[in-house]
């Protein structure tokens, strides 16, 4: 993810002095806006499906997302040419590399020790697929160092790993599957990719300065057609939730 494009968008830092940033801003910069937004998402499926989740589930999907974000802008920063123009938020890595470093081996530990301990064969089985799919993604996209020509399909890989991961625990909860089920899921993955391609949208220039490609570098015209999809999302989504 290279910066993943993230699930939730940079905010602009406020004008404080030094390393004085608004909350959601520190967020963004320790890679907490992803996690907090998967275990959010996690809540809603669980709550509107009757899954039944217990903390270990919730601290998984929470550590597990918080460890490919991190890695992700580690190997993004590391991959940054010198000199070239750096967001905030790369700029905040570069800075503590030593400290991301340890946080990234840390969190690394504690997420295989608690699903050791806390899940089924199953679960640890469509666990560690889903995370070996994660980890294969992060190594072609730095191996092709942000550059997706000439199919960019970072953004879609993105949202459907994030809709995987993020309801992977819900499925192993459930007594069985049902349309309505498949169908939030889709449009759930749906909606996160629409989240990466607008995030794609608004950071398309410092993209290109960079040196990457993204589906906005390669098709700027699309930019224009993200708001009626927008709305066609939650037209359909509002649709939907009277049946």
């Amino acid at each position: 993810m290279p910066d993943a494009p993230e699930l939730v968008a940079e905010p602009a830092a406020t004008a404080a002095a030094g390393n004085r940033y608004a909350p959601v801003v520190w967020l963004n910069l320790l890679c907490l806006d992803a996690p907090i937004v998967a275990v959010a998402w996690q809540w809603l499926f669980s709550r509107t499906f009757g899954a039944d989740l217990n903390f270990a589930l919730r601290a998984l999907l929470f550590l597990t997302a918080w460890l490919i974000y991190l890695a992700d802008r580690f190997a993004d920063t590391v991959k940054l040419p010198p000199g070239s123009p750096i967001s905030l938020r790369h700029k905040f890595c570069r800075e503590h590399m030593i400290g991301w470093w340890v946080a990234i081996v840390i969190i690394f530990f504690l997420d295989v020790s608690l699903a050791v301990r806390s899940l089924d064969l199953q679960m640890l089985l469509l666990g560690g697929t889903l995370a070996a799919l994660c980890a294969l993604y992060l190594f072609v996209n730095h191996s092709l160092g942000g550059k997706w020509r000439p199919i960019p399909m970072k953004e879609k890989a993105i949202g459907i790993l994030f809709a995987a991961g993020t309801t992977l625990g819900v499925i192993g909860q459930l007594p069985g599957l049902t349309a309505s089920f498949g169908v939030a899921v889709l449009l759930f993955a749906i909606l996160c990719t629409f989240n990466c391609l607008s995030i794609a949208a608004w950071e398309r220039e410092l993209d290109a300065s960079q040196g990457k490609a993204s589906f906005m570098t390669s098709w700027p015209v699309a930019e224009r057609a993200l708001k009626n999809v927008g709305y066609a999302l939650a037209a359909v989504a509002l649709a939907l939730a009277f049946f």
